[in-house]
């Protein structure tokens, strides 16, 4: 509306739906901490609707959800609002990442990683990567630049590189230029975990 010079600008529309990045963060990090619906549910006394319909973006959570919920899964309710903001004021700096505060980072054929190192980190990346019974890095192996190293930390895993095939069990370690064409898997029944580090160039 003009009026003398004066001009009402309309407001632009959000091109993001808050609702849906939080509620894409709580599907992550419910599925990194290995939760059904139904179970969260049972933790924090909230419905698996309503629950389902605030992780994709149908609704927005009140305080006391957000509150039940970051409680359930071990984080502050200010990460699932605004991780932004909580790295900014995070009082560990650049430096330390505390358990309860490492990002998922990858889900995949069971396979989950999550982010070990800080972000500011350039050099390398560690993950905390959890392989499900009969997960994998894919049927194929692959490459990439940079170089790996690994420390598992229970279970045990396949590890083929090139023509190789190692088990690689609890407490045993393992290195190799990621150039070489590699890929691993979880054959057992159970959970494997393992701390693996990758170079960035």
């Amino acid at each position: 509306m003009r009026n003398g010079n004066l001009v009402k600008k309309e407001t632009a529309p959000v091109s993001v739906d808050p609702a849906k990045g939080i509620g894409r963060r709580l599907k992550e990090l419910r599925r990194s901490r290995e939760l059904t619906l139904a179970q969260l549910a049972e933790r924090t006394g909230l419905s698996i609707g309503s629950l389902s319909q605030m992780e994709r973006g149908l609704v927005s959570p009140t305080i006391r959800t957000v509150y039940a919920v970051s409680t359930a899964l071990g984080v502050s309710p200010a990460w699932i609002i605004d991780p932004d903001s909580v790295k900014a004021q995070d009082p560990d700096g650049p430096y330390i990442v505390r358990s309860t505060r490492r990002k998922p980072f990858f889900n995949r054929n069971g396979v989950i990683k999550h982010l070990a190192t800080p972000e500011t980190e350039a050099r390398y990346t560690g993950f905390i990567v959890t392989l499900e019974p009969n997960a994998s890095s894919g049927d194929e192996q692959y490459t990439h630049a940079g170089e790996e190293i690994g420390l598992v930390l229970s279970g045990s895993l396949i590890l083929e590189i090139g023509e190789k095939t190692y088990r690689v069990n609890t407490g045993d370690s393992f290195a190799f230029p990621s150039s070489l064409s590699h890929r691993f898997y979880n054959d057992t029944a159970m959970n494997t975990v393992v701390f693996w580090i990758n170079s960035r160039s």
